[in-house]
């Protein structure tokens, strides 16, 4: 049933209807509150508003089954309602039936002998509790899906900052195994241009030593050998020697004022490992050792002490333990 037809059978002027209307968002529990709030008394309710006021007064003239206009809030005597024949619905006065009209454009209206029964204080009272209970139930309603619609979105946003989360965290571990590789290509690159330079060092001092046994040879008339300018021309022409793969190191380890200590270690064994084990011979902590190498010239300090002996390229080496 329409809102309006509600309180109109509640016995609410269809003046203060509207205006309770125009005055809230036009639902029936903001309605029904603010005609509570805004009581009218009984010479009011039946006379509607004064002229003075602001409230809309409907000037469309209804016609009866007799082709009479019938003036608003009148009925005849004969007449005990109003029906409208567009639809069939029963109006107890001719302010209810114009209310009608205006809204739903209906504009044929009769009379009729049935009589709507008028609605004791008692009825009316009862009346208003069921709708206020309702709405209070509808409002109850809608505040428990908004909860529950709240709900579940906060669980939505939880499982998205998770997924997110995870998929952040995975990135930075493929990113750091990247980079680790990165970091040991370097390494092993470095490792292969100082072996490199090694090789081409040692086949130019072995060419200069044969130069020079050979001139000698030459000044004393002693037949001379061109195998080693051979080799040495086999050795800088071509490419590096392939690296011969240790798995353990003897590395002689010079102590300031201290005799060397020779031994040999698995390439795997950390530079702390290594002090560690000198310790009693050095009286050096690993934490402050410093390990030097002549040739090529190379400092292994603490933040180097977690390397292995192949990846600081430690390999049957002579080195130089001192205090940092």
């Amino acid at each position: 049933m329409d809102i309006r037809n509600q309180l109109v059978d509640m016995g609410f002027p269809t003046a203060r209807i509207e205006a309770a209307m125009r005055n809230t968002d036009g639902s029936l529990e903001q309605a029904v509150g603010w005609l509570g709030e805004h009581p009218l008394d009984s010479a009011i309710a039946k006379t509607g508003p004064p002229p003075d006021t602001d409230e809309e007064i409907s000037t469309e003239v209804l016609i009866g089954s007799d082709g009479e206009p019938i003036e608003p809030g009148e009925v005849s005597a004969e007449a005990g309602s109003l029906v409208c024949q567009d639809c069939s619905k029963r109006f107890r006065n001719a302010a209810a039936a114009e209310m009608h009209a205006t809204r739903s454009g209906h504009t044929n209206f009769a009379e009729s002998v049935e009589k709507i029964p008028e609605l004791s204080p008692e009825q009316k009272a009862a009346k208003l509790e069921e709708l206020r209970l309702r709405a209070a139930e509808r409002k109850a309603l809608a505040a428990k899906a908004e909860a529950l619609e709240s709900k579940n979105n906060e669980i939505l946003r939880r499982k998205a900052d998770k997924e997110s989360a995870a998929l952040i965290e995975k990135q930075k571990q493929i990113q750091a195994k990247k980079d680790a590789e990165a970091r040991r290509r370097e390494q092993r690159e470095d490792v292969l241009a100082k072996q490199r330079i090694k090789d081409l060092i040692a086949a130019d001092r072995k060419a200069r030593q044969d130069k020079l046994e050979r001139e000698k040879a030459a000044r004393q008339g002693l037949p001379t050998s061109s195998t080693p300018a051979v080799a040495v021309a086999s050795a800088t022409t071509s490419g590096p020697r392939e690296k011969k793969e240790y798995t353990e190191s003897r590395l002689q380890i010079r102590i300031d004022g201290k005799p060397a200590v020779v031994q040999s270690f698995p390439v795997e064994t950390t530079l702390f490992e290594v002090a560690h084990s000198v310790l009693s011979q050095s009286g050096i902590e690993p934490a402050n050792a410093v390990f030097m190498t002549t040739f090529p010239t190379k400092r292994y300090s603490a933040e180097d002490m977690g390397m292995t002996l192949k990846e600081a390229n430690l390999i049957n080496v002579a080195v130089m333990l001192r205090q940092s």
